[in-house]
Order: structure tokens, then sequence, then C-alpha cells
């Protein structure tokens, strides 16, 4: 039997926008569904419970409805600044896959590369070594910024000191690059993500700057104090 759909809501400035997704879907496909285009695009957003607790788009919408026994949301909108100044890439910080075959790929760098597993449930695997991550995506053609197409690489990241001078340079210097540059703020990051094609292969690509208290590594690595340790803990937020 279909799980029930749950009711969502998104409170924009006083506006109030409502519908219903599917309680194994995350928060950033319910914006995705539910916020007029105009709130999507070339924004920060910032989505939080009435109460102030900050709520990140990776969460899952049913176990919000569950934990807290509504799924009422408040969004902060805010313009990105094109001029945010000087920036940085410190460098890769983990690949995307979309596979139609999760498990077994997870298993392949779990136990044959003794990859470290931080996340695994219905929207994502995380594979890592503590520098450096996998992310695993079933192909899927409705999730946000996905074709769907299995085998291809999903996104490629890069983590970054400051997000809104990079979307303003890569605007401005590389116009190829596609973007509608939704910044979102996770637990431990805020995220950019664009397209660039190269001949016939198209990349999503994923700006993130990690905040403050996330950065570096126990063992110490290079750029101890602005990469963000996989290996430190389970990957994302879970409620319940």
């Amino acid at each position: 039997m279909e799980a029930a759909r749950v009711p969502v809501s998104f409170d924009v400035s006083g506006t109030t926008f409502t519908g219903e997704a599917d309680p194994h879907h995350i928060v950033h496909q319910a914006l995705e569904h539910i916020l007029p285009r105009e709130y999507l695009v070339a924004k920060r957003l910032t989505v939080r419970r009435p109460d102030g607790a900050l709520i990140y788009p990776d969460m899952f919408v049913g176990e919000i409805f569950a934990h807290y026994g509504d799924a009422r949301l408040v969004v902060e909108v805010t313009a990105l600044n094109e001029a945010a100044g000087d920036w940085t890439n410190f460098g890769f910080d983990h690949l995307a896959l979309a596979t139609n075959a999760r498990a077994t790929a997870r298993d392949f760098f779990h136990i044959g590369l003794k990859m470290q597993i931080v996340r695994d449930d219905s929207h994502l695997t995380v594979v890592t070594t503590g520098n450096t991550a996998i992310f695993l995506f079933d192909a899927d053609p409705t999730a946000p910024l996905s074709d769907g197409i299995a085998s291809r690489i999903h996104h490629l990241g890069f983590v970054v000191d400051n997000l809104e001078a990079a979307y303003g340079h890569i605007k401005r210097a590389y116009p190829q690059f596609v973007s509608d540059f939704t910044l979102l703020e996770r637990e431990e990051r805020l995220s950019l993500y664009g397209h660039v094609t190269f001949g016939d292969v198209r990349f999503m690509i994923q700006l993130s700057e990690v905040k403050p208290q996330y950065r570096g590594f126990k063992a110490g690595t290079p750029f101890v104090d602005v990469m963000y340790d996989y290996a430190s803990k389970d990957y994302g937020v879970r409620l319940g």
C-alpha cells in the first residue's frame, strides 16, 4: 500500500504556500514542488520551524511530521550578492553517483575498499575515507537537479571559502555554467548547484562553504582549517 502523503506548508514573509509530499521525500523536493520559482532562483534559503529550530533540506518530510506533529515550515529567502568579493577554491570534496544498484555499489566501496558508511537510507548512501566521500543516489527522474540516468556522475563537489563571491565570479566569467544558484543551508555547510557541459557530457557541480564549527580534521591533513571530516559522525540529521 502506498504511504499516505504528508501535508506541507512553507511560510515566506507572511505568505503561506501549501501542498503535499511523499513522506520519504526530503525537504528540498518539497521546496521544488510547492514554492513558486521566483523564490528558488538566485536566492539564499534557510528553513526553520515556527519556533526557530533549523530544518535542513536533506531531512525527510515524514520524519519532520512524525517528530513535530506537522510539517509547517518557515522559509527565509534573501537575494544572493553578486559582488561579494574575492574567493578561493579549496578543492575536491566529494563525488556523487546516480545508480540503479545502490546496495551493490555501497557494498563494493564499504567491503571491497573499506570505506566507512556514514549514511544509508532511502534518500542517500554516503561512504567516506574522512577527507573525501562518495554519495550514492538512486537514479530518479523526479528528484531535484537530477536527470534520472543511471551509472553517470551525479555531481562533483568542491569546497570554497565564500559562496556568494564564487556565485558572482562564475556568473560573470563563465556564463556557460547554467545555474539558478539556489543557496541551501545544511547542518554543516551552505551549498550552491549548477550545470556545465563538456562536449556531450553534462556535469552538475556543487560548491560548498563549510560552517566554521564543522571545519577541520581530527588527525590533521592539508586544508585542515577549511574542509569537512565526513568520518567524524553520521552524515545528515535524522529525527526520532
